[in-house]
């Protein structure tokens, strides 16, 4: 709280996990998020699957419906040993979730997770729940 205060208006996250998606939660909308997929976990270790709903989840508990999440791949894959499947998912992740308007709206009302476990990815939420 004490460096927005300052003035801090982004914050850069090469692994936004290792601070909790929780307790950055409530700075959304008042700073700038820009992430790449956790490179202690999901990005390195996790499937294509996993990473590109990874990208869900970071627009999610980083941005608001308006914005306030940016992302970037990690500039030196080859030394945090990224697989190329990765690469290419955080890249699909970013084409499906990354214009916020084609988000079904209900998703940002669904439930967060509120348990985070390092090597897991949860769901998305479901799709069809438009009309409920």
């Amino acid at each position: 709280p004490v460096l927005t205060e300052w003035g801090m208006d982004a914050i850069e996250l090469d692994s936004p996990r290792m601070s909790g998606y929780s307790d950055l939660y409530p700075y959304r909308g008042k700073i700038m998020f820009w992430g790449c997929v956790n490179i202690q976990s999901i990005y390195t270790q996790g499937t294509p699957e996993e990473t590109e709903r990874e990208v869900w989840h970071m627009v999610r508990n980083l941005g608001t419906k308006n914005g306030g999440f940016g992302a970037y791949f990690y500039p030196q894959p080859g030394d945090i040993i990224a697989p190329f499947k990765n690469i290419k998912a955080f890249q699909r992740g970013l084409d499906k979730y990354g214009v916020y308007s084609k988000i079904p709206k209900y998703w940002w009302d669904y439930p967060l997770t509120q348990e985070w476990k390092d090597n897991e990815v949860p769901n998305l939420p479901p799709l069809g729940l438009e009309n409920n």
